[in-house]
């Protein structure tokens, strides 16, 4: 499946997560992400990671908001608690589901097919070529600047140099030495900028991509099918 479509439809269910409000429309979107987790399996343990964290927050949350809720409030209790309850249920929903996004397709193919709608169109707007080359770069290089901060975390214990308990000390130095490490990443930028230069960059527009990732008949079918049944559920429900 196209990457593109592939978001647009987790986009939609999202949304049609967060436009649930009656107990069946809820129950249908559990049944779904119920099925996501079973053709998932065998990414489970990966799932659980990442929304491990959020299984913990909402519920607390949603306690926070029901407090307050009582306060400032004059409708019935009952009211209050379904309503809580309700958004509750819809944010873990979402959150689980767009987990397995994560899982199934990664940012870079994102870009990549972006690309590929963009050279099929044939057009020569060097504003969107910048901009698809931010987006790439971003995606490309970010994970780098990461594994780089836990190489010098690495080097400080290799010589010895201990780091504070204290959340707000430890804070501190990072903040000392974030000047340095953007000094060290510029330097690196200038690299890349005069590397682009040698091959060619914006000497043609639009750039070629590869590998080029095609919008099929079968993306355009299950997007309209899909597309469909959140607004007959909806309509109708």
């Amino acid at each position: 499946m196209n990457p593109l479509i592939r978001l647009l439809l987790y986009i939609g269910f999202s949304i049609s997560t967060l436009l649930s409000k009656s107990e069946e429309l809820i129950i249908i979107h559990i049944l779904v992400v119920v099925g996501l987790m079973v053709l998932e399996r065998e990414n489970w343990n990966e799932w659980k990671s990442s929304t491990r964290p959020f299984w913990k927050y909402f519920p607390m949350t949603g306690v926070i908001f029901l407090g307050i809720s009582f306060l400032v409030s004059s409708r019935p209790i009952s009211v209050i608690i379904t309503d809580v309850a309700f958004a509750t249920i819809r944010m873990m929903v979402l959150v689980s589901a767009m987990a397995f996004y994560t899982i199934q397709c990664r940012s870079n193919k994102i870009i990549i097919a972006l690309r590929s709608v963009w050279f099929k169109m044939n057009l020569k707007w060097r504003m969107v070529e910048d901009l698809l080359l931010f987006f790439d770069m971003t995606v490309r290089f970010y994970p780098s600047l990461q594994e780089e901060w836990r190489r010098v975390e690495r080097s400080k214990k290799a010589l010895a140099i201990r780091e504070s308990e204290s959340f707000i000390t430890r804070t501190i130095q990072d903040a000392r030495f974030i000047p340095d490490f953007i000094v060290m990443n510029l330097e690196r930028s200038k690299t890349l900028t005069q590397v682009m230069e040698m091959r060619g960059y914006a000497t043609v527009i639009p750039r070629s991509v590869y590998p080029v990732i095609p919008m099929t008949f079968a993306d355009i079918f299950w997007t309209t099918i899909t597309c469909g049944i959140l607004v007959g559920v909806h309509t109708f429900a």
